[in-house]
């Protein structure tokens, strides 16, 4: 997998989970973290944790555990104009 798949797919997709990203190209979540660090770096994406935001089972997210850690943080790709 290249750098370049990860940013194709979050270019099409707009968003992606780590645990998206994981499951699309079956690959570690740590292996994907590690190859977002570098989009982040370039500042062509974005990180965002959404525990804080209510999940759809009701609950809180600091209160429920139905949910991987790694479904809350969301990467989202930065539109070049």
């Amino acid at each position: 997998m290249l750098m370049t798949d990860i940013s194709a797919y979050l270019q099409l997709h707009g968003r992606a989970s780590l645990l998206d990203l994981a499951r699309h190209f079956h690959v570690q979540e740590s292996a994907i973290q590690h190859m977002l660090s570098f989009w982040l770096k370039k500042g062509q994406i974005t990180l965002i944790d959404t525990q804080q935001i209510n999940c759809t089972s009701g609950h809180k997210c600091s209160d429920c555990f139905e949910c991987q850690d790694s479904a809350h943080q969301v990467y989202i790709w930065h539109k070049v104009n």
